[in-house]
């Protein structure tokens, strides 16, 4: 009886420590992950095209108008289901160069487009001053392109349906070590935990969370890939705050 007594505490005992083992080894993993999001794979529903159709049949095409030999000025057209166009705007006329890149649907049928701009300017036909509603870049995420003129960068705005005009929009740009704006590609958007989400592709420094311009921690030229930094945003649909920021390993 007292060798049976002895097998059974020692039996528990060996469960004891084997539970223990395995609860010590998922709370390492866990913290593994907690301490090193860089390089992740990131799978969510994001497009890359140039022309969308809302639910009533409207389709909105983006593109660019060829101002010069050596300058375009971005370019939103709407038409409705049966291919008339209702608005047509030229976004920015300045000497700098513009293009519309990206446009999506969200689920009130509002049109987000991701604008390109190689530089700032301080004409009044400027994307930031041409065509927007009263308070379309005040607390947002970044109201200019900053400092250092030249590089393009991109920029995300949602456009009133009726009207074409923007009604909220931000810059997103990546900045050297200096703190000069540096180019930055926006390569696929869309929407994802009530957020608007998107994929960039930059050759400096991009940014981490928060509301305003910070260098993305913990980030070195190691992670970059083909030579270029990947990240996934989410930014709020306010454009004031990037919430999720995910350094890509493709």
């Amino acid at each position: 009886m007292i060798q049976i007594f002895d097998q059974i505490i020692l039996t528990m005992k060996k469960n004891l420590i084997f539970l223990s083992l395995l609860f010590l080894t998922l709370i390492s993993c866990g913290d593994d992950d907690e301490a090193n999001p860089s390089g992740q794979t990131v799978n969510v529903n994001l497009t890359s095209t140039s022309e969308a159709t809302d639910a009533s049949g409207n389709v909105y095409t983006v593109g660019f108008d060829q101002a010069s030999s050596n300058n375009q000025n971005p370019v939103v057209t709407k038409k409705d289901a049966s291919g008339s166009t209702v608005w047509q705007i030229n976004h920015e006329t300045t000497g700098v160069d513009g293009r519309a890149t990206l446009v999506v649907i969200d689920g009130d049928n509002n049109p987000w487009v991701v604008f390109t701009v190689d530089g700032g300017s301080n004409d009044n036909t400027y994307i930031s001053k041409k065509n927007i509603e009263s308070g379309a870049f005040s607390g947002v995420f970044m109201n200019s392109y900053g400092s250092g003129g030249g590089p393009k960068v991109s920029l995300i705005a949602r456009l009133n349906p009726d009207t074409g005009d923007i009604v909220k929009g931000t810059f997103v740009t990546a900045r050297l070590t200096n703190g000069n704006t540096n180019s930055l590609s926006i390569t696929e958007i869309g929407f994802e935990n009530g957020n608007v989400a998107f994929k960039i592709s930059s050759a400096a420094w991009p940014f981490g969370t928060g509301t305003s311009y910070e260098r993305m921690p913990n980030i070195t030229d190691a992670d970059r890939v083909d030579n270029a930094f990947k990240v996934y945003y989410e930014m709020t649909t306010d454009l004031s705050e990037v919430v999720v920021a995910t350094l890509l390993n493709e």
